[in-house]
């Protein structure tokens, strides 16, 4: 089964990790198919998803938090109905916002 892995980054905690990709070891690390959305200027916990006052977000940012559900949900879809193109789309209109990989 595939697998989304999501990461800031700017996404560096020092309560979890001296390395900045600790974050994404999950899609570096772990066997199997998997896509790594990279998300720009992302830090920890971005956009507070978390909790709103979540002491350890660093990142309060309703727009991030906007695309990339928007983002989660093309991937989602395209997963769920063979054939349907949403998180192509999704992927190409990302612009600045991050990176997409899957291996």
């Amino acid at each position: 089964m595939d697998a989304l892995v999501v990461a800031g980054d700017k996404d560096l905690n020092k309560m979890f990790s001296d390395r900045l990709s600790y974050r994404w070891d999950a899609y570096t690390r772990a066997p199997g198919p998997k896509t790594l959305l990279m998300v720009h200027g992302a830090e920890h916990i971005f956009g507070g998803i978390s909790g709103y006052d979540a002491s350890e977000t660093t990142d309060f940012d309703p727009e991030r938090v906007s695309t990339l559900r928007a983002l989660i949900w093309a991937y989602l879809r395209t997963r769920l109905y063979a054939g349907d193109p949403s998180w192509d789309k999704a992927v190409a209109a990302m612009g600045d916002f991050g990176t997409a990989e899957s291996k």
